[in-house]
C-alpha cells in the first residue's frame, strides 16, 4: 500500500529521473559515434552569425578571413531570404550593434548599398537600425525617397 506522503515524493522524483534518462541516452548514442540530430548544425556563415546576433562569431569569422562585404548563403529559417551580405542580415535581424561591429571590422557601403540598407531599415521600422545605417551614409548620397 502506498502511503499518502510517498505519492508527492514519487511525483517530485519523476522529472529528474526522466532528465537523467535522457542525458544517459544521449551520452550512450554519442559513445557509439552518432551525433544527435539536434547537434548537427554545422558552421555558420558570416551572414548567419550576423542574423543570429552572435557578435563573438562575427568577430571570429572576420579574424579568420571571412569577407564582411561578400554575399553568403543562409540556411532556411534564419531569415526570409536565401542569400545576404552580413550588413543586410544585421539590418533584417534588427541588430544595430552588429551593423556597427561589421562597419568597424571593414564592411564598406557605397551609395547604392547604403540606399538599399537604409530603405530596408526604414521598411522594417526600427529607428535604431536606421540610425546605425545612417551613421555610415556616404557623402555622395543625395536626397531620395524609399518609395518605388
Amino acid at each position: 500500500m502506498i502511503r499518502l506522503t510517498t505519492l508527492p515524493a514519487l511525483c517530485a522524483a519523476i522529472p529528474p529521473l526522466a532528465a537523467v534518462g535522457f542525458c544517459g541516452a544521449v551520452l550512450g548514442v554519442a559513445a557509439f559515434g552518432h551525433t544527435p540530430t539536434f547537434w548537427q548544425g554545422g558552421p555558420l556563415t558570416l551572414a548567419e552569425a550576423a542574423a543570429l546576433r552572435d557578435q563573438g562569431e562575427v568577430a571570429r569569422l572576420i579574424e579568420g578571413g571571412a569577407d564582411p562585404n561578400a554575399e553568403y548563403a543562409l540556411r532556411p529559417d534564419v531569415l526570409a531570404v536565401s542569400r545576404a551580405t552580413p550588413l543586410e542580415a544585421a539590418v533584417l535581424a534588427r541588430r544595430p550593434e552588429i551593423v556597427q561591429l561589421l562597419m568597424g571590422e571593414g564592411a564598406v557601403v557605397d551609395e547604392h548599398s547604403w540606399r538599399h540598407l537604409h530603405c530596408v531599415a526604414v521598411e522594417i521600422g526600427q529607428d535604431d537600425v536606421v540610425d546605425a545605417i545612417d551613421a555610415y551614409r556616404p557623402t555622395t548620397a543625395g536626397t531620395f525617397s524609399c518609395t518605388p
